[in-house]
C-alpha cells in the first residue's frame, strides 16, 4: 500500500513557516542580549542620569544600607487587543554616587 504524499504547496509552507519560526525565536533572543551587553558594557560608565535619560524614570526605586540604590524598569509590548506579547524588566545597581555597578535582564 503507497503512503500519501503531501501536496507539494503544504510542504512548502510547512518549511517556511518552520524557518519564519526560527528565525523570529533568534531575533527576540538576539534583541535582549544586545541591550544586556550594551548595558554590561556601560558598567562603571554610566550614571543613573545616563540611564533615565535613555529608558526614562525607572518604575521602582529603593535606596540601600550602604547609601547606593536599585532601580527597576518594567516594559510591556501589548497588541490591540491588549494581549501581552513580553514583559521586559531590566534591575540596575549604582553606587552612591549614582554609577551603574550590576544589572539583570530579564525578558518574559
Amino acid at each position: 500500500m503507497k503512503r500519501a504524499a503531501l501536496p507539494l504547496v503544504v510542504l512548502a509552507a510547512l518549511i517556511s513557516l518552520s524557518c519564519a519560526l526560527v528565525v523570529f525565536m533568534n531575533g527576540c533572543t538576539s534583541a535582549g542580549q544586545k541591550k544586556e551587553n550594551y548595558w554590561k558594557s556601560r558598567i562603571g560608565v554610566a550614571t543613573y542620569d545616563d540611564v533615565v535619560t535613555r529608558l526614562g524614570p525607572p518604575t521602582a526605586r529603593e535606596t540601600l544600607s550602604d547609601k547606593g540604590f536599585v532601580a527597576k524598569w518594567v516594559r510591556t509590548s501589548q497588541t490591540v487587543s491588549q494581549t501581552d506579547l513580553w514583559t521586559e524588566v531590566l534591575v540596575m545597581r549604582f553606587s552612591s554616587e549614582g554609577v551603574l555597578r550590576q544589572l539583570s535582564v530579564d525578558e518574559y
